[in-house]
C-alpha cells in the first residue's frame, strides 16, 4: 500500500498529489459559492473570484502542508523579472490578435461597427473587462499552469504533463456555444503555448501577460468572439466576420481558425528562443533543492 501512495522518497506520489489538490480546490469553491446560490445573488464577478480564491487556498494547503514550501513556489515569486514578463506576456497577446485582425481586415473577413458610447461608457468597458479577464486568466493558469502541472512534471516529466494539461484544457473549453474541431485543437495548443511560457521562466507571470492579452484584445479591443463566447457587454463595437470558418474561426473566434494556429506556433518559437526570458537565479520552485541543501548544511554543522 505505501508503495502505491509514497515513492521511494516517502513523498506521496505526483497523481495523488493532483487529486489532492483537486478535491481541497473544489471543496473550498463549492462552500464558497453555496451562499450566493442559496440568496440566487449574480454578478459576472462572483465566479471568477471565488475560482481565485479556491484556486490559491488548495495551492497554499498543498505546498505548505505536502510539499513544505511558500505558495510561491508555483510560479508566484515576485522577483526583479516578474513585472517585465508580465508586461512582455501583455505585448506579445496583443500583437498577436493584432496580427490575426489585420489579416482578416486586410482580406475583407471582418468589419467593425463602433457602439459610439460615451466616454464614461467607453472607460467603463475598457476597465471592468480588463478586471475580468485578468482575474480570468490568474484562475486558468493556477489551474493549468500552476501546482496541477508542476507536479505532474516531477511525476511523469515534462512532455506527459503537457499533453495531459493541454487535453485537459481543450475538454473545459467542449461545453462552450459554437464550438469547433478546429477551434478545441487550438485551445490544447494555447495550453501547450503557455506551458512553455511557464517553463522558460519558471513563474506564472508570463503566461499570467500572454492570456490577459490575448483574450483582452480579442475581445475588448478587437470585439471578436473569444472561445465561442459572445461578451457583447465587453466589446467597444460589433463585429461581423465572413469568409470560410477554417480561416477566420467563425463564431467560435479566431481560435477556431488557422491564423490562431499559426500565432500560437510562431508565438511559442519566438518565447523559446528569444533570450528575453529565462530562470531568475534563486528561485525557490516546487522542484527546487534549497530545502535538501539547508538540510545538508545542518548535517554538517553537526558533524563539525
Amino acid at each position: 500500500m505505501n508503495a502505491v501512495l509514497f515513492n521511494r522518497h516517502s513523498e506521496l506520489r505526483s497523481g495523488w498529489k493532483v487529486l489532492l489538490f483537486i478535491v481541497i480546490t473544489f471543496s473550498i469553491i463549492t462552500a464558497l459559492t453555496f451562499p450566493f446560490q442559496y440568496f440566487d445573488y449574480r454578478n459576472d464577478f462572483v465566479g471568477p473570484m471565488l475560482g481565485l480564491a479556491g484556486a490559491l487556498a488548495g495551492s497554499y494547503a498543498m505546498t505548505r502542508f505536502v510539499n513544505r514550501k511558500p505558495l510561491s513556489a508555483i510560479g508566484l515569486s515576485f522577483h526583479y523579472q516578474a513585472i517585465r514578463e508580465f508586461y512582455w506576456g501583455c505585448i506579445l497577446g496583443f500583437l498577436m490578435i493584432s496580427g490575426i485582425f489585420a489579416v482578416m481586415y486586410l482580406g475583407e473577413n471582418i468589419t467593425l461597427v463602433s457602439k459610439e458610447l460615451s466616454f464614461g461608457g467607453t472607460l467603463g468597458i475598457v476597465s471592468s473587462s480588463l478586471l475580468f479577464f485578468a482575474i480570468g486568466a490568474v484562475v486558468e493558469e493556477v489551474l493549468f499552469r500552476g501546482y496541477p502541472f508542476q507536479s505532474l512534471i516531477q511525476g511523469i516529466t515534462i512532455l506527459p504533463a503537457m499533453i495531459i494539461m493541454a487535453v485537459l484544457f481543450a475538454l473545459l473549453h467542449l461545453s462552450n456555444p459554437n464550438t469547433s474541431v478546429f477551434g478545441i485543437i487550438n485551445v490544447g495548443l494555447a495550453a501547450i503555448w503557455l506551458s512553455f511560457a511557464y517553463l522558460k521562466t519558471r513563474g506564472l507571470w508570463l503566461p499570467f501577460g500572454l492570456h490577459l492579452g490575448w483574450n483582452y484584445s480579442q475581445t475588448t479591443i478587437y470585439s471578436f468572439p473569444t472561445s465561442g463566447i459572445e461578451f457583447e457587454e465587453r466589446t467597444l463595437a460589433v463585429s461581423t466576420i465572413t469568409g470560410p470558418e477554417w480561416f477566420t474561426g467563425g463564431a467560435f473566434g479566431p481560435e477556431g481558425g488557422v491564423l490562431a494556429t499559426c500565432a500560437l506556433v510562431l508565438c511559442t518559437w519566438y518565447i523559446l528562443k528569444s533570450k528575453r526570458f529565462s530562470i531568475p537565479e534563486g528561485i525557490v520552485t516546487l522542484d527546487s533543492v534549497e530545502d535538501l541543501l539547508r538540510k545538508e548544511g545542518r548535517l554538517e554543522g553537526q558533524s563539525g
